[in-house]
């Protein structure tokens, strides 16, 4: 009898590592999508199957997602419901002109990787399971930022991007990975999360060298995220000083007044990053202006893929400027699905951060869920499918239901 329940033991065990590694296969194809692309005319041609079937596509995503929506339920999910079912009613009913653009299906693939693995996680032994996967997220964002992809040439100029095409993405995926083993290591010594002894070695080797990768990615929104997510992490420990920040405000002004307006064109490049005057800079605060005055203008949005468009005839942007309106996901959201699609965003976000988090897993997610809905607001990515899937899986995961929780040996 003793070796039935040993063997049992075993089965389920294995069984969840099963899970967890499918869960990161899935994630691994959806973080590395464009190298992949940018390597094999194999994944080009899915894509051209996806553009083709898009509509079965989105019929299939939306009733996953329903279904995991169904097996997770809580009185929270109402705001998530409504933004689902205004995105795919939208997508409908302009499906002739947005039919080639692939945001919607991006936004819904998101939405069901998060609910889909927040329930296959959340079982029994959920925070073993969790903690598996987030751990292997870092060791893959770890050795991502080993390589790097040959873009010479493009107007990023000697930005590390690693294995996409654009530093932005990079830059928030080095953050969020940096605040996570920060995040796991700082847990290392209480009983609710223990570490091999070789995990934090390799969470500290890690942290190490996403720093280096972050500050080359000149990407200030992910790292205006990382500040961010310092603090949240800082509050979650009790070591929130309010005069911690008064320092860093005045850092950044001096910073500003000092570069503002003062940078050639053949200046350094981390010198151009830092002036705000630039049209980098510049272009973003003129989108900001038009899309306030376009959710003002068409209140229930001007549909999926309109946007851009919409600005560049209508409200003058700056000559070349049309396409950073879509730097920002939250003027994107409202301008395309409405200020009701806007606003149940928001809402749901503030339910999920909300609620006091149960363990220190939820407080790593957390943290790492911050840095990408802070560079949302600079840099996008809520219709990116890469930094979309590690969004919403952290999101979730950041609120899971703690009664499933297990003490967690990783």
């Amino acid at each position: 009898m003793h070796n039935w329940a040993e063997h049992g033991k075993l089965h389920l065990k294995l069984i969840d590592h099963i899970k967890v590694l499918l869960l990161l296969v899935i994630v691994f194809f959806c973080l590395f999508e464009y190298v992949l692309q940018f390597q094999s005319n194999t994944f080009k041609e899915f894509e051209n199957v996806v553009l083709q079937t898009q509509r079965t596509l989105v019929i299939f995503l939306a009733i996953w997602c329903g279904c995991f929506l169904l097996l997770t339920y809580s009185l929270n999910d109402l705001p998530l419901l409504g933004l689902l079912l205004i995105a795919v009613a939208v997508y409908f009913i302009d499906f002739a002109i947005c039919w080639r653009d692939l945001d919607a299906i991006v936004f819904l693939a998101g939405v069901t990787m998060g609910k889909g693995t927040n329930f296959l996680l959340k079982m029994e032994g959920g925070k073993q399971k969790s903690g598996n996967f987030i751990v292997g997220l870092v060791v893959l964002l770890f050795f991502s930022s080993w390589w790097h992809l040959d873009m010479a040439g493009t107007y990023h100029g000697p930005r590390w991007m690693g294995l996409w095409n654009n530093p932005n993405v990079y830059g928030m995926f080095m953050g969020l990975g940096l605040l996570i083993a920060i995040a796991l290591l700082a847990q290392r010594q209480k009983e609710e999360f223990r570490m091999k002894k070789l995990l934090p070695v390799t969470l500290l080797v890690s942290a190490g060298m996403m720093v280096v990768c972050l500050v080359f990615s000149y990407s200030r929104g992910a790292w205006l995220g990382t500040a961010v997510g310092l603090l949240y992490l800082a509050k979650a420990h009790g070591k929130f000083n309010c005069k911690h920040i008064l320092p860093g405000i005045f850092v950044v002004t001096t910073i500003v007044a000092l570069f503002w307006n003062v940078t050639p064109d053949n200046a350094p490049w981390f010198l151009k990053r830092l002036d705000l005057s630039r049209p980098s800079a510049q272009h973003r605060v003129s989108a900001w202006r038009g899309a306030l005055q376009m959710m003002w203008d068409y209140p229930l949005g001007v549909g999926w893929n309109q946007a851009v468009g919409t600005y560049e005839k209508k409200y003058s942007p700056p000559e070349g400027g049309a396409a950073a309106i879509t730097t920002n996901d939250y003027l994107m959201l409202g301008t395309q699905l409405g200020l009701p699609a806007l606003l149940c965003f928001i809402a749901y976000i503030y339910l999920k951060f909300k609620a006091k988090a149960a363990d220190s897993l939820q407080v790593a997610c957390r943290a790492g869920a911050l840095v990408l809905l802070v560079a949302f607001w600079f840099d996008g990515g809520l219709f990116n499918l890469p930094t979309a899937v590690v969004f919403w899986i952290l999101l979730e995961l950041g609120s899971a239901s703690p009664r499933s929780l297990a003490p967690t040996k990783v």
